[in-house]
């Protein structure tokens, strides 16, 4: 494996990275630049504070102590990149980098690239990449967005402005999972015990990640950006693709940084861990493969195939894993050299089909979570539907901000081919693609519409479940009620007359009817006490006061 040579920084101002400069930028030049931006705090308005962490990581191939720190992994991984270059009228070139210097290398030929990078960071690839191709350090700072929530300090920058970033675009993809075989229906609670367990499993793979990037412990390692508990039986897995355009003199470079790096191991910290080791211990598949149609596809397997020497010598299990391998099968070689948005056709495609996947296992959910309603002795609960909108409003935001970069991409400045006619035949590619993302922003609003109509439909039952057993506890309590009038004063007529019995027992004029005597009309007030309100009780004393009134008047006017 080749060593890394020290380079050595220009001399003089450097040159604009914005403007796509001819002059060369050296790797060192590069990360010092950055470094001296994150320093800036009170000398300028436009301040680099929130980029002390990514400049702290890219200084690192370049930083003397950082060579002699046991914890740092100095060798660069030699499957983070995978360049295509397209040059017009010549065979797409394949080039599985083993070290930057062939990428520095490469980026000296005139030709339109495709970059793809793979999970966790190495800094010596992101420097010499981002040098040799005039990538906007913004983009690397947005990917690794996860770390700025690691800090000690946060300074909420992300997200920021769409106008500051016009060529970075960010795409969600899902991956769907399997649980091993759970034997019996599984409870509300468990469930809901199970999505606490993996939020607290999260936290701590986050706080690993955050560490191991600081070291380059794994570089090339898969990111996770979220793990959503759906039901016993599945669960998913959000990443992220995100791309950036690099402009030069020589030719323009798409950058795409998948989060989908090596394959998750049961080793690895995550709440994944367990499924995945029961699952290779049954020998049973974790992951879904993304279902995505072609005209014709079926009848032409062999020519959808990843070339033999490309294929992986061990099975990946997610689709995502595959997508740098053979990349552009569907698409026009020549065409993809004169327009990087269409060559960055089946990224946006391939990411559609797993929300088209995401968004059918969500609606199954809902389906039987609703028809488990109609089961008898089932208790109803809303946290699924509450869980499932929240995940469908997220998405909804996502897409929503997909198909604003779709809609503005001419006006950020991305290249158009000069044949009007290929022109015209890539807008029709364009406007396709954004129909597909507007209907799966529609459905996954139907989705989120139907959460929120079943949720309101589950309280208003709940509603009326507790309604119904207050009614029920009030009729027991009005005929204690009732009994307590009747009772409470014969207790206290008793107990009144319990002070002393001689004179009704002994005297000749007294008896034990006179206990009777004075219960029966207490009794007797007690009840018309609860029967009559008190105007009704007041009505026949309030007519003799009204009668009596004009008899007084008069008298006064014979005495006048």
């Amino acid at each position: 494996m080749a060593t890394l040579a020290p380079a050595t920084p220009p001399e003089g101002p450097p040159a604009s990275i914005r403007s796509g400069s001819a002059k060369q930028w050296t790797p060192e030049h590069y990360s010092a630049s950055i470094s001296t931006y994150a320093k800036q705090r009170s000398t300028s308005l436009y301040v680099g504070v929130h980029f002390t962490r990514l400049a702290h990581i890219l200084r690192k191939p370049f930083d003397g102590t950082a060579k002699r720190a046991p914890t740092y992994n100095y060798t660069p991984s030699s499957d983070f990149a995978t360049l295509y270059q397209y040059v017009f009228e010549k065979p797409v070139g394949y080039h599985a980098l083993a070290t930057p210097l062939e990428l520095v290398q490469l980026a000296e030929s005139e030709a339109s690239n495709v970059l793809f990078l793979r999970g966790q960071p190495c800094p010596q690839w992101l420097v010499h990449a981002g040098a040799s191709f005039h990538i906007d350090p913004e983009f690397f700072f947005r990917h690794l967005d996860f770390l700025s929530n690691l800090s000690s300090k946060r300074y909420f920058a992300q997200p920021s402005l769409m106008s500051t970033a016009r060529r970075i675009i960010q795409l969600n993809y899902m991956t769907i999972g399997e649980f091993p075989a759970h034997s019996g229906d599984m409870g509300q609670s468990e469930l809901d015990h199970l999505r606490d367990s993996a939020t607290r499993d999260m936290s701590e793979y986050f706080n690993e990640l955050g560490k191991r990037v600081s070291r380059n412990a794994c570089g090339s390692e898969s990111i996770v950006r979220a793990y959503h508990v759906l039901d016993q039986s599945h669960f998913a897995i959000e990443q992220q693709a995100s791309i950036c355009l690099g402009l030069t003199e020589k030719g323009w470079t798409a950058v795409v940084w998948l989060d989908t790096g090596r394959p998750l191991t049961p080793n690895q910290p995550g709440p994944w861990a367990g499924t995945l080791r029961s699952n290779q211990h049954s020998g049973r598949e974790t992951f879904l493969p993304w279902i995505q149609s072609q005209p014709f596809v079926s009848l032409h397997p062999a020519s959808m195939s990843i070339a033999h020497e490309r294929r992986p010598v061990k099975e990946m299990e997610q689709s995502a894993s595959l997508i740098h391998l053979d990349y552009g099968k569907t698409l026009d070689k020549k065409a993809m050299a004169q327009d990087p948005f269409y060559a960055l056709h089946e990224v946006f495609l391939s990411c559609a089909y797993s929300e088209v996947q995401f968004l059918n296992v969500i609606e199954s959910k809902i389906n039987e979570d609703m028809a488990r309603e109609f089961m008898p002795d089932h208790n109803i609960s809303p946290a699924n539907m509450i869980y499932f909108q929240g995940l469908l409003d997220t998405h909804a935001e996502s897409l929503r901000r997909t198909i604003t970069a779709i809609n503005s991409r001419d006006d950020s400045g991305w290249p158009r081919p000069s044949d009007q006619t290929l022109r015209k035949k890539h807008a029709v590619l364009a406007h396709t693609l954004l129909q597909d993302y507007e209907a799966l922003l529609r459905r996954t609003e139907t989705l989120s519409n139907l959460c929120k109509g079943r949720l309101q439909i589950l309280l208003s039952r709940a509603g009326i479940v507790e309604s119904n057993k207050a009614i029920e506890q009030a009729k027991v309590v009005t005929k204690l009620t009732r009994l307590a009038f009747v009772f409470i004063p014969l207790s206290f007529v008793s107990s009144f007359f319990g002070m002393n019995l001689k004179p009704f027992v002994e005297s000749p004029p007294y008896g034990l009817w006179l206990f009777f005597a004075v219960s029966a009309p207490v009794v007797a007030l007690l009840l018309m006490s609860m029967t009559l309100s008190l105007e009704q009780i007041m009505q026949p004393f309030g007519k003799c006061g009204r009668v009596r009134k004009p008899s007084k008047i008069v008298e006064k006017e014979d005495m006048a």
